[in-house]
């Protein structure tokens, strides 16, 4: 048993679940923050801590006492200066190693305005006296468990406007796995920035055929165009500002180029590839049946 306080920051999401089971089952001292403590569950070392972290004024009694601590914020507008307030304090505080989910594309040329927050906090945690691992995922597979498993559960069908684009789509229980090798083995991870991504870059149709053999029915691709795409996402009531980010997203997708570069970043970290889309296709196949 590691003798640290290892404090979650986001420890109810899709990654910060995943991180906090694999922490408990490391028989590590977790400190868990959430803001719904209904969502509290019973895990082996695990003290769980309702706090709004946009509060400042609560942020000393979250971190109080932290050796490691894992930082993931929601991605509203002007969540990069809350991160760059926990960073701040949890210097103060003491806190030897953050590891911080980030997002591929963080960066001070970014056009993107939640990138350019991201690559804010990262410089503040660079230049702080603390060691860190920085994170920067592509696109999770476990966002397919919305719009698309929906569709395929209900016509058969995934919709998408990147057309014959690939991505190499991550497992979120990766980047989680990740995170958790990070905070327990921080000598192994200290200064290191790693982009996380599936071990190949695949398209709509790989995850709908990927996805008709793990359930056992026929599950179809159809791109969409920008146009049709956009009017669907409308009758769906999308704000358009959504709208207009997800086409942006998805024309970047469409185009190919970087986005389907792979990273062997978990490959290292790890010691064993990624999981591949019909791994996550027959983990989750009961979500699209």
């Amino acid at each position: 048993m590691i003798n640290a306080i290892i404090t979650v920051i986001g420890s109810t999401g899709t990654i910060g679940s995943e991180l906090t089971d694999l922490l408990s089952n490391s028989r590590t001292s977790v400190r868990a923050v959430l803001r719904n403590i209904s969502r509290v569950r019973e895990l082996a070392g695990v003290v769980w801590m309702q706090a709004d972290v946009s509060d400042n004024r609560l942020l000393e009694s979250v971190l109080a006492g932290t050796d490691r601590l894992f930082l993931l914020t929601g991605n509203r507008a002007g969540f990069g200066k809350t991160q760059i307030e926990i960073i701040k304090i949890a210097e103060r505080l003491g806190v030897k190693h953050v590891v911080k989910l980030s997002a591929l594309g963080a960066s001070p040329r970014t056009k993107s305005g939640l990138a350019l927050e991201h690559w804010e906090a990262e410089q503040t945690l660079e230049n702080s006296k603390m060691s860190w691992t920085i994170l920067r995922p592509h696109v999770f597979m476990q966002n397919w468990l919305g719009e698309e498993s929906k569709t395929a559960r209900e016509e058969g069908v995934i919709y998408s406007a990147i057309g014959d684009g690939k991505v190499p789509f991550i497992d979120a229980r990766d980047i989680a796995a990740v995170a958790a090798e990070a905070l327990l083995h921080p000598e192994k991870h200290s200064g290191k920035r790693y982009v996380l991504t599936g071990g190949e870059a695949v398209g709509f149709q790989s995850l709908a055929e990927a996805l008709s053999k793990a359930t056992g029915k026929t599950i179809v691709y159809k791109p969409l165009s920008m146009d049709e795409m956009r009017l669907r996402m409308e009758k769906q009531g999308m704000p358009k500002t959504s709208i207009d980010s997800l086409l942006a997203l998805a024309a970047y997708q469409k185009a190919g180029g970087a986005t389907e570069r792979v990273s062997e970043d978990v490959q290292q970290v790890l010691g064993r590839a990624p999981r591949t889309v019909l791994d996550f296709a027959n983990d989750y196949r009961e979500r699209f049946m």
